[in-house]
């Protein structure tokens, strides 16, 4: 079998942006290299629609997504940042292209090669990020620490947003291996993702990787027990960084970090309260539509605005972010993003109970990974907008990508019990009429 059957050209296309991925600080062509890999499975896919050789996936997903891009090119045309606001309604156009590419770029296994590779590429992007590794300082009761990793991007919650969506996905590859070297190669990369996770400092990442663990830790069994020990270990160290003194390398910045979490006034610069009180007051001036793309630090340089001098290019909070941009009705194009996540979540929890066999219990192990990546990005969400960070930006729409196809895929059920097996074709044959 050749490589081209085993892997069809739109799947060879996915691929090839997973491989760009780390890259994708880089700016080729006004776009950065992600943007113009994704291009790529998005061209494919408007092809296969334009010959009719493949339909449009039946899916509340890209419903949503599709139905959030018809408002920010409404909120631009009517809003305040019209020039830049069409460039971000152009990659969004790309990305919802290559989330449809992907969806048709599914086989039944490449939930195995596909995530697989993912997980490796995120295992790439921790070690470079931990090979610039220095010493950390804290100052302002924990608040702000010098020295966190950043790796490929501009700066640590992107990395820690990176690697929180990461983790569900790493870990379940690795319990669903199914080989000693893809076992031993996946333990790398998880371990490359976890260090990278915890010394990039982000305490929005740290809070919604956690709560995808826990998640995945209840609607996948086979991850329980390297989560249970996983858990012991973070609970020790966490419990011992507490203990030591701050002036102790590393574990006492974490017990600083930690401590941090529970002292919201320590830090009199934060001025993030000031940029979500100038979100909702934008919110409040344009509430349907909002100010549209990119619109927020334009917005916020207005007279009656109390962020002005801070130079904030976003409301610092996805939720914020998109009512500020979109308004209300673009909101509605989320919830509906929402609902398609929970009922492929619920399909998915349905099979794991049913029994399935082996290549379904691991595809529907991994469906539920990927939408518990997304969980800990719109946990994380809660605290800060990184996702614009073109690495970023293309996993998060890679896990959309492949949430579409945890929502569409077929899933065999196992016959009952006593069944006899369906007969081949050639017993068919000798079979009389």
């Amino acid at each position: 079998m050749t490589l081209q059957r085993r892997l069809p050209v739109p799947a060879l296309a996915v691929v090839a942006v997973l491989a760009v991925l780390p890259f994708g600080g880089a700016v080729s062509v006004g776009l950065s290299v992600a943007f113009v890999a994704m291009g790529l499975p998005a061209a494919i896919a408007a092809w296969f629609l334009v010959t009719d050789r493949r339909p449009v996936p039946a899916s509340l997903i890209l419903l949503g997504l599709a139905l959030g891009i018809v408002t920010s090119l409404i909120a631009a045309a009517g809003g305040v940042n019209p020039g830049d606001a069409i460039t971000r309604v152009v990659v969004a156009f790309i990305a919802l292209g290559y989330a449809v590419g992907l969806a048709m770029a599914y086989r039944p296994g490449f939930e195995r090669l596909g995530l697989d590779l993912l997980v490796v590429m995120g295992g790439c992007v921790g070690a470079y990020a931990l090979s610039g590794a220095g010493a950390l300082q804290a100052a302002a009761g924990g608040w702000v620490v010098d020295g966190r990793l950043t790796g490929p991007f501009s700066q640590p919650n992107e990395l820690g947003i990176f690697c929180a969506g990461l983790l569900p996905v790493a870990v379940t590859c690795l319990v669903t291996a199914g080989s000693r070297l893809r076992t031993a190669l996946l333990a790398a990369a998880t371990l490359a993702i976890v260090l990278a996770w915890v010394l990039s400092m982000s305490r929005g990442a740290w809070i919604g990787g956690c709560v995808a663990l826990v998640v995945l830790a209840v609607a996948v069994p086979r991850s329980r027990r390297l989560l249970l020990r996983a858990a012991a270990v973070a609970v020790a160290t966490c419990g011992l960084a507490l203990a030591l003194p701050p002036g102790t390398p590393l574990l006492g910045i974490l017990g600083i970090r930690l401590r941090s979490m529970g002292d919201t006034g320590a830090n009199e610069y934060d001025a993030r309260p000031l940029i979500w009180g100038e979100a909702w007051r934008q919110i409040a001036d344009r509430p349907w539509f909002g100010v549209g793309p990119d619109g927020y630090r334009v917005a916020a340089t207005d007279s009656l605005s109390t962020v002005s001098a801070y130079g904030a290019d976003h409301a610092h909070d996805l939720y914020l972010s998109v009512l500020v941009e979109r308004g209300v009705i673009g909101m509605t194009a989320g919830v509906v993003v929402l609902l398609g996540c929970l009922v492929a979540a619920r399909r998915h929890l349905l099979a794991q109970a049913s029994a399935p066999d082996e290549e379904g219990a691991v595809l529907s192990a991994r469906s539920l990974a990927v939408l518990a990546g997304l969980l800990a990005i719109a946990v994380h969400g809660v605290f800060d907008m990184p996702l614009w960070n073109p690495i970023v930006y293309g996993f998060t729409w890679t896990l959309l990508g492949m949430a579409v196809v945890a929502e569409i895929v077929p899933l065999v059920r196992p016959a009952p019990a006593g069944t006899p097996p369906a007969p081949t074709p050639q017993q068919e044959a000798r079979t009389p009429s």
